[in-house]
């Protein structure tokens, strides 16, 4: 555990009192005898001295494997932060960070813990869905829980490195599946992809979304050289693998491809072409039609909402 040091010889003595008592294991009187000058702090309005003495208390009963004080003092810093409006910037975010690594996969807090972090990022930061580094190391601690579902959502709102691990994710979901004998690799390579894509495009991360489905169809291609395909590129502007015998991984690509043109003759073009395929995704149609090509949809509903809450919502 990394010491911290203070400017406040007081705040350096309390450190060190309450380091003894964890070395001491007695975890009661710590975690009291810290909430209460911390609250001393906070009264005070000395945010930085409350910080830091919370911070080093929750690292400290952390690595001690104390889950429920560990836990309870990251809340407790979250309202601090609320309190002092904490903006996010690298050190903010890095400071939870080091504490989310800490926490163990299977503390029962560990989602509260996320939301409350992510919350806070989303109040004080510019990204209206929260801090992209935060949302790599909240995703990766839930995946490490077995947590797939709440990790996809902040893997998708990620990082670079978050797309990678969301593709991977995807990709050892479909193979094992495959494997499992719970369908054939056509059908549900597409249903993958889709649901890859269209995350992509519902946060209107089109440079994401094209990335992703390289990194996906590359796998697929190479996993299961069976398939049948096609490269059809044009310049730069135009590249995708035609897929003679899965209609529908071609009617995704064409989508993105589309989403990016924002034409909205190519885009009822698109849903005319492919009427089936086009009714199974109507809802997420009405959305991206909206978000990209100026069509009102027909029911005034929080479309993203709806999309988000589906795909999101199971496998």
């Amino acid at each position: 555990m990394s010491t911290i040091h203070g400017n406040n010889s007081k705040l350096d003595r309390v450190l060190a009192r309450f380091q003894k008592r964890i070395e001491e294991a007695n975890y009661y009187e710590a975690h009291q005898t810290l909430r209460t000058i911390a609250n001393r702090y906070v009264n005070s309005k000395s945010y930085p001295d409350a910080i830091q003495l919370i911070t080093h208390g929750a690292n400290a009963f952390l690595s001690a494997k104390q889950g429920g004080e560990g836990t309870d003092l990251i809340f407790y810093l979250l309202e601090v932060y609320d309190l002092a409006a904490m903006a996010v910037d690298d050190t903010s975010v890095a400071r939870l960070i080091q504490l989310l690594v800490l926490v163990n996969p299977q503390e029962p807090n560990l989602k509260d813990v996320a939301t409350g972090m992510n919350n806070w990022s989303i109040k004080f930061g510019d990204c209206k869905f929260g801090d992209a580094h935060l949302h790599n190391a909240i995703a990766s601690k839930l995946l490490e829980a077995g947590l797939v579902y709440e990790a996809e959502r902040y893997f998708m709102l990620g990082t670079s490195e978050s797309r990678d691990k969301y593709v991977d994710l995807l990709w050892e979901w479909l193979s094992e599946s495959v494997e499992d004998g719970e369908g054939d690799v056509a059908s549900m390579a597409a249903d993958f992809l889709g649901r890859l894509v269209l995350n992509y495009l519902f946060i209107a991360n089109i440079d994401f979304a094209v990335k992703a489905k390289d990194q996906f169809i590359s796998k697929l291609v190479k996993k299961f050289p069976q398939l049948e395909t096609e490269m059809l590129q044009k310049g730069e502007s135009f590249k995708m693998w035609y897929f003679t015998q899965i209609p529908e991984l071609n009617f995704i690509q064409l989508l993105l491809l589309t989403c990016q043109t924002k034409d909205k003759t190519l885009f009822l073009k698109l849903k005319e072409q492919y009427a089936g395929i086009s009714n199974k995704y109507q809802s997420q149609l009405e959305f991206l039609g909206q978000e990209y090509f100026g069509i009102v949809a027909p029911r005034q509903s929080n479309l993203l909402q709806d999309m988000m809450s589906g795909l999101l919502g199971g496998k």
